[in-house]
């Protein structure tokens, strides 16, 4: 009788074993691009991957630490990674073969979800002396991590605005012990929402920083001569780590996960019903995701195409007016 119980106990622990092993051996693995893994977005990957994990459970989700928008673009077409985040104005530029895709689109690029209506933070030293954007001519200045929109859009605008800091390139990490150690005297980071990230917070700790805004007469000029850039006005004391700021104007731009056309539609189809079902564990890492209307937003703000699965799945989930830019030639 003990053998038998010996041999059935066994037996019971084998399977427990072996039914994991074989249901993992059956999922679907994505690499999904993430940024800086000091930046509040990397948590909002986390939060995504998680809510992926949650709700598909035919997939797992592996977040790559990478670049932001831009390396992510170019994993994608070299299929280094599955997904990853991204700009509206970068994704856009990329598609429309613009900026540094000029001649070289990347028309392939769809959209699947959207996160974010970000805005950019021009942050520097409070004891730096700069108080105005021209201030900035000639001084050590990081313009968003290599690799981001944020470093792509602020030099494009600075050359616009014939501002001329001396770039210091490198990591969100990088930038913030620069500014502490008074190297440079500020740099470009992304928000969360219209709130500062982690990293400025953790500046502001034993710093004291100030935010330098566009003037109307900055954003008429940027205007003429890249029409598809958005602006964000954010009231007085509406910032909440700096509730005496005044009212702050800054460039911004939806931001969302994208992905190649070539990824399978019913793949697609999960991912995104997957992030609507798992709000939850995205809010828990990005708080702003609240704000958005994550079936309709998509489809209204997007500049590209949305990938074919993505489509069909807001469309499923009741999303109206899909406006013809955001169907995909293959949906057609």
């Amino acid at each position: 009788m003990k053998k038998f119980v010996k041999l059935l106990f066994v037996s019971a622990a084998l399977l427990t074993f072996a039914f994991p092993a074989i249901s993992e051996a059956k999922k679907t693995y994505i690499f999904f691009g993430a940024s800086a893994a000091t930046s509040s977005h990397y948590a909002y990957v986390v939060g995504a991957a998680k809510a992926i994990n949650k709700y598909v459970p035919d997939v797992k989700a592996n977040v790559v630490e990478t670049g932001a928008s831009v390396d992510n673009i170019k994993r994608i077409e070299s299929k280094e990674i599955d997904i990853g985040i991204g700009s509206m104005k970068t994704m856009y530029e990329a598609w429309a073969g613009l900026a540094r895709w000029k001649n070289q689109p990347a028309k392939d690029l769809r959209l699947l979800w959207l996160y974010a209506i970000g805005i950019d933070f021009i942050v520097v030293r409070e004891d730096s002396g700069i108080k105005k954007l021209e201030d900035l001519n000639g001084k050590k200045f990081n313009p968003g991590i290599r690799g981001s929109a944020s470093e792509a859009t602020t030099k494009q605008i600075f050359k616009i605005l014939g501002i001329k800091p001396i770039y210091h390139i490198g990591a969100t990490s990088d930038a913030v012990k620069a500014i502490k150690d008074n190297r440079i005297v500020g740099y470009v980071k992304s928000g969360v929402g219209t709130q500062l990230d982690a990293s400025t917070l953790d500046i502001m700790t034993l710093t004291k920083l100030r935010l330098i805004p566009l003037t109307k007469q900055h954003m008429d000029k940027i205007t003429a001569a890249v029409p598809y850039i958005s602006f964000i006005t954010i009231p007085s004391g509406g910032i909440k780590a700096m509730p005496n700021q005044a009212e702050y104007s800054m460039w911004g731009r939806p931001i969302g996960v994208m992905c190649s056309k070539s990824l399978p539609d019913d793949l697609a189809y999960k991912l995104v019903n997957g992030i609507i079902k798992g709000e939850q564990f995205q809010a828990a890492a990005w708080p702003a995701i609240k704000e958005l209307d994550l079936v309709q937003d998509p489809v209204d703000l997007t500049l590209i195409p949305l990938h074919k699965g993505a489509l069909d799945a807001f469309r499923d989930l009741g999303a109206k007016n899909i406006p013809p830019a955001a169907i995909p030639p293959e949906a057609r």
